[in-house]
C-alpha cells in the first residue's frame, strides 16, 4: 500500500494549487473527462482499460497475454474498427475462447451500429451453433441489434421482440426486454397494450417496478380512460410508497368510490366476511387483506403529509376495526407524542397499556420502551428512563437489538447521575452476553467507571478487554485513546490494530488455521485461479465471473476462498465484487482475532480504491482516510447502489444536493445520473464532506450527524450536547440510525489511521 502514499504525497506536492484551502476553483480537473463518462461506460471506459492498458505494456508477462489485453484496451476505449482486428486475429489463437472472441467481434460491431456486419461475424465459425450457451448469447446481441436499428419502425422492432419473448419468456435477464417492449408499444400508439405490459411488470418482482410506474403514471394522464378496480388498486400499491402522497389520497379516494358504485350495482359481487368481528365494515367488492393495505397506505401517506389528526382518527379505525396490530398501536402512540406535549396523555397511557395487552414482547414495543426511554433521559428523568429499560430487558424480547442495548443503556443513566457503583454493576452484566456492540460499549463505559472510582488498574483492565472483544471496533479504538490520555499504559504497549506483516502463503496458512474446513474441494484450484486470472487481463470478465459463480457454489464456506477471490477481484479493479466478499469474510471470522491477523488481512477489510480522485479532491482540506470511512459505510465501495431513499453512488448523495454542489463547482448541465460516476461522485461527495467540516469547524461527529441526517437535528444535537465529552455526545444522538451511523463510520476512519502508515505525508486536517 506505499503505492498509495507515494500517490498522496505527489498529489499534494505537485497537482494541487491552493487558494484559501480549496483547489476546486484553480485548476481544471485531471479526472474531467472521465467524470463525463455516461455511468453505465464506467467501469469498462475508466477501470477495465486502465487495467487492459496495464497489462498490454507489461513486459514481465507472456505475449499472448498482451495481445488478448490490446484488444481489450481497444475494446474498452472504444476504438471499435482496431478491436475487431485485434480479435480477430485471436480468433484461433486459443480454440477454448473462440466463442467469446467472436461474441467480443460482433459486439465492437453492434458498437458501431453495424448491425449486417455483427451478423455476418456471428456466422463465421459455424461449429459455435452447436453449443447451446454461445447460441443463446449470439440470439439475444441479435436481438439487442434489432432493438437498435432505426431502419425498423417499432411495430417491426415490437413484433420481433414479442417473437424472441415468447420463445424465452423465463430467461435470463428478460425483464428490460418486457419493459423495452412496453415501450414500443407505447411508442407505435398501442397504449392500451402498453399499459397492461408496464402493469405486469409493475405488479411482478423486478427492479423495472419503478420504471414501470412512472410510465403508467404518465399514461394514465396520457389516457384519460376509465380504469378497472384492479388496476387502480395495483397502481396505488405502488403509488403511495412514492413521496406524491396527495395523489397517493385522490387515489385512494376513486378507488373506494368506485367499489361503493360496483357493490351498490351488484350487490352479490360484496367479498363475504365470515368473522363477525367484521361485521361492522362497509361492504366491499375487494378482499379483506386488500383493503387493510390501502387503508394502511391512507394512514401512512396523512402522517407523511402531517395531517397527523386525520392518520391518527385512520389508525384508530385499524385498531378498534381491524386488529389492534402492535405496528399500528406503535404508529399512534407516534403521533400522539408528536403533538403538544401533555395534551394527551391519557391517550397515550391508554395505548401504552392496549400494546403491553396485545403483545408485551412485540418488536413494536421493544421500539415503543426504547423510545419512551431515550425521551426520558433526554428530559432527565432518569428513574422513568431506568424503569422503561428494566422492562426490556426481559429475555422474551429474546435478540431484539433494542434488548441488548437496555442493560448498557441502564448503566449510563446511573454514569450521567454520577451513581458509579450502580453504572458498574450494570456495565459489568451487560458485557456476559458475547459477541454483541453493547457489550463493546459497556466494557468501555465500564473503564470510564472505574476511572471516575479512582480505580486505575480497574480501568486498565476493562478498556483491554474492550479491545480484545473486538479489536476493530469503535469501541476499542476510544479505549486505546483513554489507555494513551490517561497514562494507564506506556503508548508502546498500548494494542493497536497495525496487524502482522506477512507472506501471502503465510496469511492463507493463517486463515485456514483459523477456519479449519479441511481440504477444499477440487474446484478450488490454483489452476482455476490462475484460469480466472487470465480471462480477466485478456478482458473477459462476464467469463471470468462466470466460472467463478460455479467454484463459489462449493466454496463458498471458506474463509480462504473468499480472501483469495476478494483480493483477486481488487486487483482487477472489480472493487465492488471484492468488498462485498471481505464483508462475508470478515462476518465469519471470531473477531477477536483481530487483534493481530495479518496486515494483508486488514487492508483486504478496508480497502483504498479510487485512490487518484480521492487523493487529489481530498487535498490538504480533508483526511482521504475519512472520506473512505464514509464511502465504506454508504455504499460497501459500489458505484452503482441506490439508497431507499434515492441516495446514489459512492458517498450516496441525494440528486438534489448532487445538483446543489455540481453548482459550487461550476459543472453546467447536471443531470443526476451522473451520480453514479464513481469520479464524479467522489469529486461531488468530497466537496459536500468539506463545506460540512468548515460548517462545524472540523467536529467530525456532527458532519456526520449531518450527512447522515441533515441539518435541522444535527443543530438540535450540537445544542444540547455542547460542552459534553466526545463518548456522551454521541451515545446522547436521538435517532437510533445516526448514533450507529457516526460510531461506525468513526470506527473505520480509526482503523483506517491504524493500519495504513501515512507518516511519509505529513499532518492531515
Amino acid at each position: 500500500m506505499k503505492l498509495f502514499y507515494s500517490l498522496l504525497f505527489v498529489c499534494t506536492a505537485a497537482l494541487y494549487a491552493q487558494v484559501d484551502g480549496s483547489v476546486y476553483s484553480t485548476y481544471k480537473s485531471p479526472f474531467a473527462e472521465q467524470e463525463m463518462i455516461a455511468p453505465d461506460q464506467f467501469q469498462d471506459a475508466v477501470i477495465r482499460a486502465a487495467r487492459a492498458k496495464k497489462t498490454m505494456n507489461d513486459i514481465s508477462i507472456s505475449q499472448n497475454h498482451r495481445d488478448f489485453a490490446r484488444a481489450a484496451y481497444f475494446y474498452y476505449s472504444g476504438q471499435w474498427d482496431s478491436a475487431y482486428a485485434a480479435y480477430n486475429s485471436l480468433r484461433h489463437r486459443e480454440p477454448e475462447l473462440m466463442g467469446t472472441v467472436v461474441l467480443r467481434m460482433a459486439k465492437a460491431n453492434f458498437k458501431q451500429e453495424k448491425f449486417a456486419k455483427m451478423r455476418e461475424t456471428l456466422r463465421l465459425e459455424k461449429s459455435l451453433e452447436n453449443d447451446r450457451a454461445w447460441r443463446d448469447a449470439a440470439d439475444r446481441l441479435r436481438i439487442e441489434a434489432t432493438m437498435a436499428d432505426y431502419s425498423l419502425n417499432d411495430v417491426a422492432r415490437a413484433d420481433s421482440l414479442m417473437v424472441y419473448l415468447n420463445g424465452n419468456p423465463d430467461g435470463d435477464d428478460v425483464d428490460p426486454l418486457k419493459y423495452r417492449y412496453a415501450r414500443y408499444l407505447e411508442d407505435s400508439y398501442q397504449l392500451k397494450q402498453a399499459k397492461r405490459m408496464y402493469m405486469k411488470l409493475l405488479t411482478s418482482r423486478t427492479s423495472y417496478k419503478d420504471s414501470a410506474y412512472a410510465s403508467v403514471r404518465r399514461l394514465r394522464e396520457v389516457l384519460g380512460a376509465p380504469e378497472s378496480l384492479a388496476e387502480k388498486v395495483a397502481y396505488a400499491k405502488m403509488a403511495c410508497t412514492k413521496d406524491e402522497m396527495k395523489s397517493c389520497l385522490e387515489l385512494l379516494d376513486s378507488i373506494q368510490i368506485l367499489d361503493a358504485q360496483q357493490v351498490q350495482k351488484n350487490p352479490a359481487s360484496a367479498v363475504v366476511l365470515d368473522d363477525p368481528a367484521y361485521a361492522r365494515l362497509k361492504k366491499s367488492t375487494l378482499d379483506l387483506n386488500t383493503r387493510i393495505t390501502l387503508w394502511e397506505k391512507r394512514a401512512a401517506a396523512l402522517r407523511s403529509l402531517n395531517r397527523n389528526a386525520d392518520a391518527i382518527e385512520q389508525y384508530r379505525f385499524l385498531i378498534e376495526n381491524v386488529d389492534p396490530r402492535p405496528s399500528w398501536i406503535q404508529a399512534i402512540l407516534k403521533l400522539y407524542r408528536k403533538e403538544a406535549a401533555g395534551l394527551f396523555d391519557e391517550e397515550i397511557h391508554s395505548y401504552d397499556s392496549l400494546l403491553q395487552d396485545v403483545s408485551q414482547f412485540s418488536n413494536e414495543n421493544a421500539n415503543n420502551l426504547w423510545l419512551r426511554g431515550f425521551e426520558f433521559e433526554q428530559k432527565l428523568m432518569y428513574d422513568k428512563a431506568i424503569e422503561c429499560y428494566k422492562k426490556l430487558i426481559h429475555k422474551r424480547f429474546k435478540s431484539n437489538l433494542r434488548r441488548q442495548w437496555a442493560r448498557f443503556r441502564i448503566g449510563y443513566c446511573y454514569f450521567k447521575r454520577g451513581m458509579w457503583v450502580e453504572a458498574s454493576a450494570y456495565f459489568r452484566d451487560a458485557t456476559k452476553d458475547p459477541f454483541l456492540w453493547s457489550g463493546s460499549a459497556s466494557r468501555m463505559f465500564l473503564g470510564d467507571t472505574y476511572m471516575k472510582m479512582g480505580e486505575d488498574s480497574l480501568a486498565r483492565a476493562a478498556y483491554l478487554d474492550c479491545i480484545k472483544d473486538f479489536p476493530l471496533s469503535y469501541y476499542a479504538h476510544r479505549s486505546r485513546t483513554k489507555l494513551l490520555d490517561n497514562r494507564l499504559l506506556p503508548s508502546d504497549k498500548i494494542p493497536y490494530a497495525h496487524g502482522v506483516p506477512m507472506s501471502h502463503a503465510a496469511t492463507i496458512d493463517w486463515i485456514r488455521s483459523v477456519n479449519k474446513l479441511g481440504k477444499p474441494d477440487a474446484s478450488y484450484s490454483k489452476e482455476r485461479y490462475e484460469r480466472i486470472k487470465k480471462l480477466f487481463l485478456y478482458g473477459f470478465e462476464e467469463e471470468a465471473f462466470r466460472l467463478y459463480e460455479e467454484i463459489k457454489k462449493k466454496n463458498f464456506k471458506r474463509m480462504d476462498f473468499l480472501y483469495e477471490y476478494g483480493k483477486l477481484f481488487y486487483e482487477m479493479g472489480e472493487t465492488a465484487a471484492g468488498y462485498r466478499l471481505a464483508r462475508q469474510f470478515q462476518a465469519k471470522m471470531d473477531r477477536r482475532l483481530f487483534m493481530s491477523p495479518p496486515l494483508d488481512v486488514l487492508h483486504y477489510l478496508f480497502p483504498v480504491p479510487y485512490a487518484d480522485p480521492v487523493v487529489y479532491y481530498s487535498g490538504t482540506s480533508i483526511d482521504p482516510f475519512f472520506v473512505y470511512s464514509v464511502m465504506r459505510q454508504e455504499s460497501i465501495f459500489d458505484f452503482q447502489i441506490t439508497s431507499p431513499a434515492g441516495a446514489c453512488g459512492l458517498l450516496q448523495i441525494m440528486p438534489a444536493t448532487g445538483k446543489m454542489l455540481a453548482d459550487k463547482e461550476e459543472i453546467s448541465d447536471f443531470n443526476p445520473k451522473r451520480l453514479y460516476n464513481a469520479y464524479m461522485n467522489i469529486r461531488l461527495g468530497i466537496r459536500y464532506l468539506v463545506d460540512l467540516k468548515d460548517e462545524y469547524k472540523n467536529d467530525y461527529m456532527y458532519v456526520l450527524c449531518n450527512y447522515n441526517a441533515g441539518p435541522k437535528p444535527t443543530r438540535r444535537w450540537q445544542s444540547e450536547s455542547e460542552g459534553l465529552p466526545w463518548d456522551l455526545r454521541v451515545e446522547d444522538i436521538s435517532y437510533w440510525e445516526t448514533r450507529d451511523y457516526v460510531k461506525r463510520v468513526m470506527g473505520n476512519y480509526w482503523i483506517y489511521k491504524e493500519i495504513y502508515d501515512n507518516s511519509d505525508v505529513g499532518s492531515r486536517n
